[in-house]
């Protein structure tokens, strides 16, 4: 999926729309050169003109420009609506594994997994580059890992494996060929949420690092941590996977 695409990026609480009626000026927004554009809210909506309050949850830029459109037909038969971000809201990412800097990450703009791993300033390990994971909750609630090789995305070009992330979502970059969710990444991403929150609540910044402390019996890099490839216990998995 092409992480710029208006035909694939899901609008988000904190983004901010420029909206364009052609021969509507009092409609469009900005309203001035350097005014500002409408913020979509927590809730996923922001209130227009004439419409009241706009739902954008689930939609592109090119479906809410539709939906403007379509609902400003009753009033202006003529009205033709582009919408354009101006600047997109933040996301808390978190990048964990064989990376240099993990840790939560802020993301303010298009948030791809290529943005969240450089935000952590890259890999490790070059095996880390083909065993990458990005967990992510359900509807349910329950975490899906969806692995990705780097490799095919950086050598040959694959676009479609450079993923756009979600709120929440966890990227885990490991040397091994498994890895155990509970083990390897609850205490990391517990450990990110509540000094993401301390930083939050005392303004410290927006991204928090994570020290990975391989003296803990649950990190990865632990060598009595059955998922650290270098335990002897490791068990082989030729056919890479997660449990």
């Amino acid at each position: 999926m092409a992480a710029d695409s208006s035909k694939t990026y899901i609008l988000h609480p904190g983004d901010m729309l420029s909206i364009n009626v052609a021969g509507h000026p009092d409609l469009s927004f900005p309203q001035t050169l350097y005014g500002g554009g409408l913020t979509i809210g927590l809730d996923g909506k922001f209130t227009y003109p004439f419409l009241g309050e706009v739902d954008t949850q689930g939609l592109t830029v090119d479906q809410l420009a539709q939906n403007l459109s379509a609902r400003l037909q009753g009033m202006y038969v003529d009205a033709v609506v582009s919408v354009n971000i101006m600047r997109y809201g933040k996301e808390r990412i978190y990048v964990l594994g064989e990376v240099n800097r993990p840790g939560s990450y802020e993301l303010d703009k298009v948030r791809t997994l290529l943005d969240a791993v450089g935000a952590a300033s890259g890999w490790r390990t070059e095996a880390a580059k083909t065993k990458v994971f990005i967990i992510r909750k359900n509807q349910t609630g329950q975490s899906t890992p969806i692995k990705v090789n780097l490799m095919t995305l950086l050598e040959q070009g694959d676009t479609s494996k450079n993923y756009l992330l979600r709120e929440g979502d966890v990227v885990f970059l490991t040397g091994s060929h498994k890895i155990d969710l509970a083990a390897d990444l609850l205490p990391l991403v517990n450990a990110a949420y509540q000094l993401a929150k301390f930083n939050q609540n005392n303004g410290n910044g927006q991204n928090t690092q994570v020290t990975q402390d391989p003296q803990n019996p649950q990190s990865p890099q632990n060598p009595q941590n059955p998922s650290n490839p270098n335990n002897p216990n490791n068990p082989s998995n030729p056919d890479p996977g997660c449990h």
